[in-house]
């Protein structure tokens, strides 16, 4: 057991499904922390991969047999997924997609069509149910720190700007009479925001906006099919490409996964891979309303990703079992604790 190797080989995994959860939950971008962290980490990858491969001592198999499995394990878990994504409605968009998108560094741009989108419903909705869903949101928006605030309501004002005039005319009575019943120090706030978005000064903020009302999963479902085209559009780039990136960083991340279990579990078993897909399911049901916190996702959401993942156990399991070698096996976490298979 060259501990060495392992460590390196493990530490250097994080990066790929770790600068995404930061890049959602915390507003910082991946592709600043991929210019921070990426190229130590992909080093310390290859020497853990080449110098497995030069001292022959089980770390470079259980990388290689890693990366065949975790492809293989991505494409199970992406019958599933997508099946639940088109068929089912499941998700609330194919979330590769959106991966590529924050690839390109166009997430700002997205959430600001996505609250162009939400404009737009409320437009086209009866005045009763516009007054309820904005009444709460501009109470929510006055409430946000002041970067935050500024480009919620740039991103409302560009939607309104979209709206044919009598829509327009019609969602800016409603929210002005709503305003007026505001405290006054809310009504100040959203009234020196909207002064800022009129004269144009309210570039996107990379942060999403928490602690606005959250929306059904299927009404964001259907801003999504919009505002991500839209945003490509925009952007000027075909959506091949950010398709393109946004499923080699999906593929990425699944490699990392089958990488990861082969490190820790060697040969393992097929309790243990199925264990490994729950705790992955798991951990995903707990980072998504952390990623995405202006959806509400229904109780039932669950359901196709733990399939999904248990479709991802199968093929990891079985390369793992398969063909590991016994001297890869040994330069696992287990092995070298003294499990043998």
């Amino acid at each position: 057991m060259n501990w060495y190797l392992w460590t390196l080989a493990l530490l250097s995994l994080g990066v790929p499904v770790g600068s995404l959860m930061i890049d959602r939950i915390f507003g910082i971008p991946a592709r600043l922390q991929w210019r921070v962290g990426g190229i130590p980490s992909l080093i310390a990858f290859l020497v853990a991969l080449f110098g497995g491969l030069a001292s022959g001592n089980g770390v470079a198999e259980l990388i290689l047999w890693g990366i065949v499995s975790g492809i293989l394990a991505t494409a199970a878990l992406d019958v599933v997924r997508l099946f639940g994504h088109h068929v089912l409605h499941a998700f609330p968009l194919d979330m590769p997609q959106m991966f590529g998108t924050i690839a390109y560094g166009l997430a700002p741009q997205l959430q600001r069509n996505v609250m162009g989108q939400m404009v737009k419903f409320l437009s086209e909705v009866p005045e009763e149910q516009r007054r309820m869903m904005l009444a709460e949101r501009l109470r929510a928006i006055a409430g946000l720190r002041e970067p935050l605030r500024l480009a919620v309501v740039g991103a409302m004002q560009r939607g309104l700007a979209q709206l044919p005039q009598d829509r327009r005319q019609m969602v800016m009575a409603t929210q002005m009479s709503l305003m007026a019943e505001l405290a006054p120090e809310q009504r100040r706030a959203l009234m020196a925001a909207m002064d800022v978005a009129l004269d144009g000064k309210t570039p996107p903020v990379y942060a999403q906006p928490r602690g606005l009302p959250q929306l059904p999963m299927q009404l964001m479902r259907r801003f999504m099919a919009v505002a991500l085209p839209q945003t490509w559009r925009e952007a000027g780039l075909s959506p091949a490409k950010p398709i393109l990136a946004g499923y080699i960083w999906h593929f990425v991340i699944g490699a990392t996964f089958a990488i990861t279990y082969n490190l820790l579990f060697g040969q393992g078993t097929w309790a243990l891979a199925f264990g490994w897909g729950i705790f992955v399911w798991l951990a995903m049901m707990i980072a998504m309303p952390l990623m995405m916190p202006l959806i509400k996702f229904p109780w039932w959401f669950p359901i196709v990703p733990f399939i999904a993942h248990m479709a991802m156990a199968i093929p990891i399991g079985a390369v793992a079992l398969n063909f590991l070698s016994p001297a890869a096996h040994a330069a696992s976490l287990l092995g070298a604790l003294g499990w043998l298979p």
